[in-house]
């Protein structure tokens, strides 16, 4: 029966078919593309990461005993990573360097060009060294392939460019072009002092008996306090993976409210074509067909036609994936091989969508006994499904949840935005109601006829405002939060941080010549102030004594123990003002006491009096804490999560000053006096580094506004099913209004009062809602300032789609004979 019914009707279920394809469809391009991505990081980890091991220290480079120990689990490779400035040409510049011993690389190959071996580039060719560089190197040094560039003192011919390093396949951001030299050149050069900045990679390709799992543990179990950060290849790479849960996480998010925006278009669809089946339902149940016969029989159409959708929208989110792939594959490893996991995920998510949003109106629909279901055209039965049907729902909507949480790297995000939602569908659906008990209240006080019939046609039975206020809501609110998000950002950026950062960084300023230093600064015209700090590296290790590893560190301070920290010290206290405790006296002179970020802290759970305990160039220092301050870190100043008092013995270390000018005009000025007279400190320009940011935030917010513009096509299709709901009765009463005298032009007017209306109401609380949302992501770390203005498109969008929807319907239906519509009903 209910295929025989099908047959001639599945044209009804257009709506629902195109709303449940379109948020399928988005949750299976973001889940295959995630996996793509994440299989792909997987797959190429070990040449990522350059070993099957991974260790890492600051500063330093690792003691003997150790080299010995990784040369002894397999192949070990040793390479230093540093920021020297390189001269040739009569001009100099930052460069990315890196010293590699003859075991590198571990995995994959160094691809040059002209094509040789690197270790041939490298070599020694009358006692001059070699090196190879990336191809920007040569441009702005003005120099070509056989020229001679000077690093930390030491010359180096330039003998190829580097075309591909399996190392640095995922490293977006670099301060400076790429160079390459032996590792023997610098181990005797001032580069690689004590306490310069240098990063020392030990990678190890184990032995195939070994388990890397097993041999980490046991390293880190003979030597504890080490200060090593340990990557395991098996892991993948822990950068990557951690940005693309945080990514994928967004675009689930945001795939979900498309696919709760279709499930209002489900609901509409569903309500639209029950009520074209109104006189058939009632005609089965007069014929004694039970409530249960009618459930099942209209439950089987819904679930065909969603069926239709899924597999509509899961090949159109093979095909998006595809699309993309290309995009994607010139800076992400990708394997472009189909997962039947994100497939399956998605076709999960539509179909729990459209059975949650169809339950509802078909339970009510199959309830009613038939002459309340002949007279609903005049007085709508608002009757509640019984248990069963609520059951139902409750059930589907914990699944549903349950599959969310599942499917998203970040579990509790996903669970708070599910019950914001939820709440944000249970609020946009009381406000529906609240216009309408609003509309009946007002509608006979109003002396203007047209707009009298405007607020009876938003409460008359059957109405479908509460449907049309949820789906425009919804929209609008995701829209209005990602131009908050977008606007936010980008504002902080431009307006932000050029205001309060410096205009010049300086690395590597060895202590010996701050003195020096601040006298050459202070004979600079041109400089507004400048600030210098001891700056080194250590790790946070024990909380209160505790091992950070034993911890459950939360997301937002996870920077603060992932591996080196930059850590400083000083007398006098900074700008940040001390919330908690007190600072310490300028002339302090006694165990180690610390100034922590009150964030940081707060999340760490500690307070004043509790201790850390810090790993600083492989020996543990613990300190106590003496006071909490507000560290503003939206700015770019000088400051440290973690402060010491100042050591009476500091270790090995450099500082690193940042300088604002009065005149920007000056800038390349003073950069030449600070590379004349400190030639082996880089500068950094902070300009370059923001608006590096500022690109990222705007492709960033190019994406989301996209992802929500998508969804936005989604509501268009919501919005015109819910118009078309309930329009078989509209016209109707149009028809009926045009006999007794109305005109086309009033008709189209009441209309677009209505619609302006649920408009308004409906925009006004997604500003509300979107700003909050927005807020509450990035309140805490922004100046926050409200999306208003850039809202008013879509509102005005909104409302227009809806108003053409309608006049369209009806201006077709009123070129008809009256006598004709009347009698079709």
């Amino acid at each position: 029966m209910a295929l025989r019914d099908l047959r001639g009707a599945m044209g009804g279920f257009w709506l629902l078919i195109l709303c449940v394809a379109l948020g399928t469809a988005a949750m299976a391009a973001t889940g295959l593309l995630s996996r793509m991505v994440l299989d792909g990081v997987q797959a190429g980890a070990r040449a990522g990461i350059g070993g099957d091991v991974s260790l890492r220290l600051y500063h330093r480079p690792p003691p003997p005993d150790h080299l010995a120990l990784f040369a002894e689990a397999g192949t070990a490779s040793l390479t230093a990573e540093l920021r020297p400035l390189a001269h040739g040409g009569g001009n100099s510049t930052l460069i990315e360097m890196k010293a590699v011993d003859a075991a590198y690389p571990l995995y994959g190959d160094v691809v040059l060009e002209p094509s040789m071996p690197l270790s041939e580039a490298l070599a020694k060719r009358d006692g001059i060294r070699g090196t190879v560089v990336g191809e920007e190197l040569l441009a702005v040094l003005g120099l070509v392939l056989g020229d001679r560039i000077m690093i930390g003192g030491q010359n180096f011919e330039m003998r190829a460019i580097i075309c591909a390093e399996p190392d640095r396949a995922l490293r977006g951001f670099t301060l400076g072009p790429r160079v390459i030299v032996a590792l023997p050149a610098i181990e005797q050069n001032a580069l690689v002092a004590p306490g310069t900045q240098t990063y020392w990679y030990s990678r190890v390709r184990l032995r195939d008996q070994l388990a890397a799992g097993d041999w980490i543990r046991d390293f880190g179990q003979r030597f504890p306090e080490a200060g090593y950060r340990i990557i395991d290849a098996a892991d993948g790479v822990p950068g990557v993976e951690r940005s693309m849960g945080f990514v994928t996480s967004l675009l689930i998010l945001l795939s979900l409210g498309m696919v709760l925006i279709g499930g209002v278009g489900v609901g509409g669809a569903v309500n639209a074509y029950l009520d074209r089946k109104r006189d058939t339902i009632a005609i089965l149940k007069g014929l004694g067909a039970t409530t249960a016969t009618i459930r099942r029989l209209y439950l089987m159409q819904i679930m065909a036609a969603s069926l239709a959708g899924v597999a509509l929208g899961l090949a159109l989110g093979i095909a998006a994936a595809r699309a993309a792939t290309p995009l994607l594959a010139d800076w992400l490893p990708l394997d472009p091989a189909l997962r039947a996991l994100p497939l399956a995920s998605a076709a999960g998510f539509g179909l729990l969508a459209s059975l949650i949003f169809a339950l509802w109106p078909l339970a009510r629909a199959a309830q009613l006994p038939p002459q309340h279901l002949l007279r609903d055209l005049v007085a709508s039965e608002r009757q509640r499904p019984g248990w069963r049907t609520l059951s139902a729902l409750a059930l589907l909507a914990v699944l549903l949840l349950l599959l969310l949480v599942w499917s998203a790297p970040l579990p509790v995000v996903a669970a708070l935005f599910a019950s914001g939602a939820a709440l944000a569908v249970l609020g946009f659906l009381a406000l529906g109601r609240i216009v309408m008990w609003g509309a009946g209240r007002f509608a006979g006080r109003t002396r203007y006829p047209l707009l009298r019939l405007a607020l009876a046609n938003l409460h008359r039975p059957g109405a479908p405002t509460a449907s049309l206020v949820l789906a425009l809501g919804l929209c609008l609110t995701l829209l209005v939060a990602a131009a908050s998000l977008r606007g936010n950002a980008a504002s902080h950026l431009q307006d932000t941080l050029p205001a309060a950062s410096p205009d010049l960084i300086l690395l590597n300023l060895p202590p010996e010549e701050a003195a020096r230093f601040d006298t050459l600064m202070a004979a600079q015209p041109a400089l507004a102030r400048w600030t210098r700090a001891p700056f080194l590296h250590g790790r946070l290790d024990r909380v209160g004594g505790v091992p950070v590893a034993e911890l459950r560190i939360p997301a937002e301070v996870g920077f603060v123990v992932r591996g080196d920290r930059g850590l400083s010290w000083r007398a006098d206290p900074p700008a940040a003002g001390v919330v908690a405790g007190d600072w310490w006296p300028a002339d302090y002179d006694g165990p180690t006491l610390l100034s922590v970020d009150a964030r940081v802290a707060d999340r760490l759970g500690v307070a004043v009096g509790d201790t850390l305990t810090l790993n600083v160039l492989g020996e543990p220092l613990e300190g106590r804490i003496a006071n909490l301050r507000q560290v503003d870190w939206a700015g770019l100043d000088l400051d440290f999560p973690i402060l010491l008092s100042p050591p009476a013995d500091p270790p090995p270390h450099r500082e690193v000053a940042a300088l604002w000018l009065a005149d920007e005009a000056a800038l390349e000025t003073v950069r030449a006096v600070l590379a004349d007279a400190f030639p082996e400190s880089p500068t950094i320009k902070v300009a370059e580094v923001i608006d590096f940011l500022a690109g990222v935030a705007a492709r960033g917010g190019t994406a989301m506004t996209a992802l929500a513009a998508a969804s936005g096509l989604a509501t268009l299709l919501v919005l015109m099913g819910s118009v078309l709901a309930g329009q078989r009765r509209r016209v109707q009463e149009a028809v009926l209004l045009k006999m007794l005298g109305a005109t086309r032009r009033q008709l189209a007017v009441a209309a677009l009062l209505e619609y302006g209306l649920i408009a308004v109401v409906a925009g006004l609380a997604a500003l509300l809602l979107g700003n909050l949302a927005a807020w509450a992501a990035i309140g805490g770390w922004l100046n926050f300032r409200p999306a208003l203005v850039g809202a008013l498109p879509w509102l005005a969008g909104a409302a227009a789609v809806m108003a053409l929807a309608g006049l369209a319907a009806l201006n077709r239906a009123l070129a008809r004979s009256p006598a004709l519509m009347l009698r079709q009903g």
